[in-house]
């Protein structure tokens, strides 16, 4: 009977353990990835004379699209071939600029991706087109056929 007792206890105190040293994972958060910011080359200012044209800059932190900007940016400028297509909401995000002008809008973080081919209705040019006629509120979507990357920005 003494034995049953031991083992019962052992048991007990076993069992305790292993209940109490176990975490609650759902508390834990996930580190977030580092966020990597990129310019692209979008419509020549010839377009339609606006300056503003010329580049904007889009962030992620998605592994993929990172490294597919990264690629293409191991090519020549004229073998680069993919550009970015995605959601866009109002705002730069204190990131999204030409220079000293602050677009209204820019791409959702990881809601964008480089992509060979995209629809017409989401071609245009970033300032001319996306902004002054208000992609975000008419289409809520950019990807812009002529937009290259053209270089992974370290600091803002």
């Amino acid at each position: 009977m003494k034995k049953i007792l031991i083992r019962f206890n052992v048991l007990i105190f076993t069992s305790f353990m292993m209940l109490t040293s176990c975490s609650n994972d759902d508390n834990k958060t996930t580190p977030e990835l580092s966020k990597r910011y990129f310019r692209f080359q979008s419509c020549p200012e010839s377009n339609h004379g606006n300056w503003q044209d010329t580049s904007f800059v889009a962030a992620t932190s998605d592994p993929k699209v990172i490294q597919k900007c990264l690629e293409q940016l191991n090519l020549p400028i004229e073998s680069r071939l993919l550009f970015p297509l995605g959601k866009i909401e109002s705002g730069n995000q204190g990131y999204n600029k030409n220079g000293a002008h602050l677009f209204n809008w820019h791409f959702i973080e990881d809601s964008w991706e480089m992509v060979e081919l995209g629809i017409e209705i989401y071609d245009g040019c970033p300032y001319s087109d996306v902004e002054l006629t208000n992609y975000v509120d008419n289409l809520g979507s950019y990807g812009g056929w002529s937009n290259r990357v053209v270089e992974e920005i370290e600091e803002l």
